[in-house]
């Protein structure tokens, strides 16, 4: 079984997708994460594109992480563009402790931004995922590409290097609830190797978007989570029979429908006609 490929797979919902394929660029977009601030971790934002490299035999628990959506490019794409693994890091570890007092006692404004820009890349080996209420996730599986903008870009887009977890929230109350920043890494349409949708309608949804962009996809790959999942990692072929009903807890434990189409459902029933 493989343990790396030469795919970076950047995770999305629907309308992120067709976003990244309409600007044909990854956004940069503020990621809350887990770092040393005067020797103590805490809680921040930094802006970055952030991918993983994974073998499709490795994707079962990645997919539907961070939504339902992935883009797949190409490893080549990642090198020309300046990605890079992060390190993976203990939190407690000695290496870190030490940068993390070095940037304290940093005295020139040159040095304290080239401490962390290294810092920016650095990624807890496990660590609390609450969006999908994990109390402990481990990171390290993801085998995570990074890139971070640079402070030049980031002035010249009046965009702040950092921010703490209560500007991060007032930022995305300024943004529709969004974190991402217009600033990104481009791609070419044959960078694309394989596009991950949530159902077959999608795949047409995805054609029609691509060709209306100058694509023929004729090289890109478009696949459902459910294909990836049977055919690819070869999982999830046995169904449950279940008769027809109008429970929608069964129809949703059974994967009938999701929990956005029974949200929907919801609606319509109790829609004042």
């Amino acid at each position: 079984m493989g343990l790396s490929s030469n795919i970076l797979w950047h995770q999305t919902d629907k309308k992120g997708l067709m976003s990244i394929l309409k600007e044909k660029r990854l956004r940069y977009g503020y990621s809350r994460e887990s770092i040393f601030v005067k020797a103590k971790k805490d809680e921040l934002a930094i802006p970055m594109v952030s991918v993983c490299d994974l073998p499709f035999s490795e994707m079962d628990s990645f997919l539907g992480k961070y939504g339902n959506y992935a883009i797949g490019l190409s490893l080549d794409w990642g090198k020309r563009n300046g990605l890079n693994p992060v390190w993976y890091c203990l939190g407690k570890s000695d290496v870190l402790t030490q940068i993390a007092k070095r940037l304290e006692k940093a005295e020139s404004l040159e040095e304290r931004k080239t401490i962390f820009d290294i810092l920016s890349y650095v990624k807890f080996v496990e660590g609390v995922l609450p969006k999908k209420n994990y109390r402990n996730y481990r990171f390290y599986d993801e085998r995570e590409y990074r890139k971070c903008p640079t402070m030049d870009e980031l002035y010249k887009g009046n965009f702040k290097p950092i921010l703490t977890e209560s500007e991060y929230g007032k930022y995305k109350e300024e943004h529709s609830n969004s974190s991402s920043m217009d600033l990104g890494v481009p791609f070419e349409w044959v960078d694309i190797k394989f596009i991950v949708v949530y159902n077959e309608q999608n795949i047409d949804e995805v054609k029609e978007e691509l060709q209306k962009r100058g694509c023929d996809n004729s090289q890109i790959s478009i696949f459902t989570e459910n294909q990836v999942r049977q055919d690819f990692i070869g999982i999830k072929h046995d169904e449950l029979y279940v008769q027809e009903s109008d429970n929608p807890i069964m129809d949703l434990i059974t994967g009938r429908k999701s929990i956005v189409e029974l949200m929907i459902q919801e609606m319509k029933n109790n829609k004042v006609e």
